[in-house]
């Protein structure tokens, strides 16, 4: 059996009006409501490590893998406090100083292979806490060397419905600047232009990866245009067939747009856009052949 990852973190939170024991480690945030008492202390500090917790019915227990947390932000409480008598007194101790909460952005799976977005946010008592909690997280996401930071997207603005551009700036794009995702765009203008354009032009050694926002056609310039570089960056003769070909050391991500899109479900089981966009983010990737 493996054992749990060491926490790094273990602090008593507030979730809306409720307090929590929300533990970090390595490989779970976990957050769980604590029991009733007489007499309630939110910010009590404690010394006791508690054991890790299975998932239970939701508002109860939650753990999400760290390496499905999207981002972390500090969150301001307008005028630093709220407007009970308890918030009041931790403002006069804390001063005027108001980040003292922070939400964490992770994915949560849904019906039929489906991804979104979902949030949690934490107060802290003190914004030393909030602070460490953030910078914690956002170190544990930066190790993880899989995730993209920057990526080059081409989008067919005439498959499927001509949608191809609208998913993109509607559903996709925020997800990549909450994830810190850096893209260039190029929308493409005739058929084969992607790749045309991934055989001269790209400057390939700036990106983690390249996404194509589209149907599998699209799909299949992208892989062409990288297959054909990548022989010419590397010195084969694509044309030769004795040659051994070499592979792309660049992902390929889908956002679906097209009409079938046969390439999505084979892959994430899903053709919602959002869904792919988190796959992205989260830098899980699948060998196909």
């Amino acid at each position: 059996m493996e054992r749990p990852s060491r926490l790094l973190l273990v602090s008593e939170l507030r979730v809306r009006n409720s307090a929590y024991d929300v533990s970090l480690s390595r490989s779970l945030l976990t957050w769980k409501r604590r029991t009733s008492s007489p007499v309630y202390h939110p910010f009590r500090p404690r010394f006791c490590v508690p054991s890790f917790p299975r998932r239970q019915a939701s508002g109860v227990c939650r753990s999400v893998s760290v390496s499905e947390i999207i981002s972390v932000r500090e969150e301001e409480e307008e005028n630093g406090c709220k407007d009970d008598g308890s918030w009041k007194k931790i403002n006069e101790r804390e001063g005027k100083d108001c980040r003292q909460a922070f939400t964490v952005l992770y994915v949560e799976r849904c019906q039929q292979h489906r991804w979104r977005c979902a949030e949690v946010s934490f107060t802290c008592p003190e914004a030393a806490l909030c602070q460490r909690w953030v910078t914690s997280i956002r170190e544990q996401l930066a190790a993880i060397t899989s995730r993209p930071k920057q990526l080059l997207v081409y989008i067919n603005p005439y498959s499927g419905k001509q949608h191809g551009k609208h998913i993109y700036e509607q559903k996709v794009a925020p997800l990549f600047a909450l994830a810190g995702v850096t893209t260039h765009v190029i929308v493409t203008e005739h058929a084969n232009y992607a790749r045309d354009h991934l055989r001269t032009e790209a400057e390939l050694k700036k990106f983690d990866g390249v996404v194509c926002v589209g149907g599998d056609g699209m799909f299949s310039e992208i892989i062409h245009g990288l297959i054909w570089r990548s022989q010419i960056d590397g010195g084969v003769d694509p044309n030769c067939a004795d040659e051994s070909l070499l592979p792309s050391s660049l992902r390929i991500g889908i956002i679906p747009a097209g009409s079938t899109d046969c390439i999505c479900f084979a892959t994430v089981g899903s053709n919602d856009p959002v869904t792919s966009a988190l796959h992205i983010i989260v830098g899980q990737s699948l060998h196909i052949n």
